[in-house]
């Protein structure tokens, strides 16, 4: 069955879905169950909420929908480079793969075959290479936690700046 098919066998599967499938098991099941609550006003989104705009508002952009945003493109029309900030040091899987989702997401709508660049604290750059097989395996991943029920919490790094840690220690 093509991708683009199986992705209409649930919830839409967009960069943020993988970002917290990479993330956070309980952040994940919320997201994908429609639970997810993200408070507005915490200090944290507010923050990178404006790091964004101060960041990428200038910046052009490639229309990704139903499948998400990418923080901003350069390139040509026919060979664009796909970018994603990542605001942390460590933690940078969730973004990786949440990249590789936009340049999957590229090839089924445009059939364009996009590289990515990871733009790290500190001005490091790391290109990110397609790995479609990867990305099909997060949206059935995606798909088949939509029948089962919240996994268990387990702390991790990112708990400690987490603005729904009540779902998992109340």
């Amino acid at each position: 069955m093509p991708s683009n098919q199986l992705l209409n066998q649930g919830p839409k599967i967009t960069g943020l879905a993988v970002f917290y499938l990479h993330s956070c098991s309980v952040l994940v099941w919320l997201w994908i169950q429609g639970q997810l609550v993200i408070p507005q006003q915490n200090k944290f989104i507010r923050s990178g909420r404006k790091a964004d705009e101060q960041k990428f508002s200038n910046k052009r952009s490639l229309d990704l929908m139903p499948y998400g945003k990418a923080d901003w493109v350069t390139g040509t029309q026919t060979e664009p480079v796909i970018h994603e900030g990542s605001r942390s040091k460590q933690h940078t899987e969730p973004k990786r793969a949440q990249l590789r989702h936009y340049l999957w997401a590229a090839k089924e709508l445009y059939g364009i075959d996009a590289t990515g660049q990871l733009h790290l604290k500190r001005g490091d750059v790391e290109r990110v290479e397609p790995d479609h097989e990867a990305v099909e395996a997060d949206h059935t991943r995606l798909r088949e936690m939509l029948e089962e029920p919240m996994p268990e919490p387990e702390r991790i790094r990112i708990c400690k700046g987490c603005t729904n840690k009540d779902w998992c220690w109340p």
